[in-house]
């Protein structure tokens, strides 16, 4: 057989089972406007516009979906990787633009380019927000509705749109599995069906208890309402970062805040692993714990809010306000949420380089943080190790393992790949960025790898009389020079472009790159 013959064979993407499944994925999407919409509906502090933004959300919605479905009507045959691939990556531009249409036809956000942004980061988990900056509104001038929609956003981008909807609707069959692998949530891509839909709904389960119990635990301990504490629950879990307040510091709780540092790191956990060690009970958490992506976690959470705590208590900071800002802070941007109490970029140099650091490598593998993953830095580490023992020893044998399984090759080498592929998307992103000349060197530096990361702050230039006055208060900020893209702050000053570019970033760190880069390349259409 020639090879013009085998590329012939190939089939091409069937667009038909595409545009029915994401019939499916819209309308259900549609549907979760309802709470929102009843809110804007019936509840205090409301006015027209929000109402409005949520009826023509939800019309278009139900417009979409049903054009969707009569152009998949007739759809025959299995869904492989490549539809898989393409109904990932759509599914999550329509969220994006139909998460932004409450917000800018209620009039929030009258820039199209804000709403979007807003839109994409709430669904990504970034936490990047327009709020309060570029002239809009701040988060305590917002109505509830549409605070709830953003938090929303933020939960159900957090455990991955695509694995709700194929855990609330097994009756697609195969599909659902090369959904799940696409989508990169985290869901064992070995097994058979019925094993992975398994595992989607365990995930699911533990996402909701977790939520609910972050709930309950901020309104006892934390003092807060029960709808902002609805609100921080869904954002926290997420690790999305979106607040009713311009700054959890606002709430001047340490309650609140130390409710969020736990459920934050947890949210950084593997909801996989966590999944199946609830399943198993005591020896299933104890297990969870012996993991080696768990430990590698764990350590490099103490190690660095022990550095920053240290640091900020050489600058001048108590130990007890040093620990408090440096746990909360640290915390959030390791696990890629975006909180603050502190505007950070004008802690000392080794506290900046911690932060940066967090903000590359993220959470754990399966969770609903960012960044590069920790697995994937262990596996590095022990790549590592290994070069300088076969310097030392040229002739010695030896195997890298994970908890006890041998790695191959090609997993390392992919591994490797997706780090360099990381790495060369923040310099690339940065460059991009950089177009906004009024950002620095580290402004638009530590913005693309934020918005890759989906970590939300990041950091300007900080005024030299800022910085002479020592470290800000607890939940003040601080003048910069250029922009405030800082974690008091917003992107709203930043010009559209640069907003687009960023919440292609955005998407592109929330599907781990591969999947959204493979629909840019034409030879994916053509055969």
């Amino acid at each position: 057989m020639q090879p013009s013959e085998i590329v012939a064979i190939v089939p091409r993407v069937n667009y038909a089972r595409v545009s029915k499944v994401l019939a499916g994925f819209v309308a259900f999407f549609t549907v979760v406007q309802v709470v929102p919409l009843v809110m804007a509906m019936t509840g205090k502090g409301e006015h027209g516009a929000p109402l409005a933004g949520f009826v023509a959300s939800t019309l278009l919605g139900a417009g979409v979906a049903g054009a969707l479905w009569f152009a998949g009507r007739g759809a025959t045959g299995d869904m492989f990787r490549k539809e898989a691939l393409c109904v990932a990556g759509v599914a999550w531009l329509l969220a994006s633009l139909l998460g932004a249409i409450p917000l800018q036809w209620s009039g929030l956000l009258p820039n199209a380019c804000d709403a979007l942004f807003e839109s994409v980061s709430g669904l990504t988990t970034c936490g990047a927000t327009v709020l309060g900056s570029g002239g809009n509104p701040t988060p305590e001038d917002t109505a509830p509705s549409l605070l709830l929609w953003r938090a929303m956003l933020q939960w159900v981008g957090g455990i991955g749109i695509v694995l709700i909807f194929v855990a609330l609707l097994p009756s697609m069959g195969g599909a659902g599995r090369n959904l799940l692998m696409a989508e990169s949530v985290g869901v064992s891509q070995d097994g058979s069906q019925p094993r992975v839909l398994s595992q989607a709904r365990g995930v699911g389960t533990v996402y909701v208890g977790l939520t609910a119990a972050c709930i309950v635990s901020l309104v006892w301990f934390g003092g807060m309402g029960w709808f902002d504490a609805v609100c921080h629950a869904f954002t926290a879990l997420a690790t999305g970062g979106y607040s009713t307040r311009s700054s959890v510091a606002a709430f001047d709780s340490l309650g609140s805040e130390v409710v969020l540092t736990i459920f934050m790191f947890l949210g950084g956990c593997s909801f996989t692993v966590m999944a199946v060690s609830a399943r198993d009970g005591w020896p299933g958490l104890v297990g969870m714990a012996r993991t080696s992506e768990f430990r590698i976690y764990s350590m490099f959470t103490t190690l660095a809010v022990g550095a920053v705590t240290i640091d900020l208590m050489r600058a001048g900071e108590g130990f007890g306000s040093a620990l408090r800002q440096s746990s909360f802070n640290v915390v959030s941007m390791l696990s890629c949420c975006g909180f603050a109490t502190s505007d950070f970029h004008a802690w000392p140099p080794l506290s900046l380089i911690v932060i940066f650091t967090c903000t590359m490598v993220g959470g754990c593998s399966g969770s609903a943080a960012g960044g590069m993953k920790q697995v994937r830095l262990l596996v590095c580490l022990k790549l590592l190790a290994y070069t300088v023992r076969r310097f030392v020893r040229p002739k010695s044998v030896e195997r890298i393992r994970l908890d006890g399984d041998v790695l191959q090759a090609s997993t390392i080498s992919s591994v490797l790949a997706i780090v360099l592929l990381w790495l060369l998307t923040i310099l690339v992103g940065a460059m991009v960025i950089a177009w906004d000349q009024r950002l620095s060197f580290i402004g638009a530096l530590s913005a693309s790898a934020s918005m890759l990361g989906n970590c939300g702050p990041a950091m300007a230039l900080v005024h030299p009389d800022a910085l002479a006055a020592g470290i800000p208060a607890i939940g003040h900020g601080v003048a910069v020079v250029g922009p405030n893209i800082g974690p008091l702050a917003g992107f709203g000053e930043l010009h559209d472009g640069t907003k687009l570019a960023m919440s292609f970033e955005m998407v592109l760190g929330r599907l781990e790159l591969l999947p959204l880069l493979v629909l840019c390349m034409p030879s994916f259409w053509r055969r």
